[in-house]
């Protein structure tokens, strides 16, 4: 398994309320070997339908910077040399919330991650990140990506 090189941060999805599709982050690239490197990061928490959009930047270690659902800003780190092959990150948000996810790499040129971890109230999270999430969450048949975040599914662009 690669984790060298993973332009992404696997975050954590903190989250309150959520109510409909959340705005796209601002456009960024992925640039291979670059510490400015960028992908979307896209998380849910738990089961009652609560999620996160964000933004990694780096190669090989960096940082995340994104919100919840209900506004609440959150930041955090994260590395590709975590224990077992896996990668790490670490998110903190304004809400008190924290959050730990390991991260397998799936392909290195896009950035595209997968993710689990656990927030500090026990909610399992579920990390989805690259230059091609977009079109990872679409499911076939759908016009448009869904973050699939327990009680139903949630219109992203």
């Amino acid at each position: 398994m690669i984790l060298r090189g993973v332009p992404v941060a696997v975050l954590c999805l903190f989250a309150a309320g959520m109510s409909g599709a959340q705005e796209a982050s601002p456009a960024c690239a992925a640039i291979p070997g670059s510490t400015e490197s960028c992908v979307r990061v896209l998380a849910c928490i738990g089961t009652a339908g609560l999620w996160f959009d964000a933004q990694a930047i780096g190669w090989d270690t960096g940082t995340v910077h994104g919100s919840t659902s209900d506004g609440s800003p959150c930041t955090g780190t994260w590395n590709a040399d975590g224990p077992l092959g896996m990668g790490v990150a670490a998110l903190r948000c304004d809400s008190g919330l924290t959050a730990d996810v390991f991260y397998y790499n799936q392909d290195n040129a896009t950035g595209t991650v997968i993710g689990a971890g656990q927030d500090n109230r026990g909610r399992g999270i579920s990390v989805w990140t690259g230059t091609n999430v977009l079109e990872f969450l679409t499911p076939d048949g759908h016009l448009a990506a869904r973050l699939p975040c327990g009680g139903g599914e949630i219109p992203i662009s």
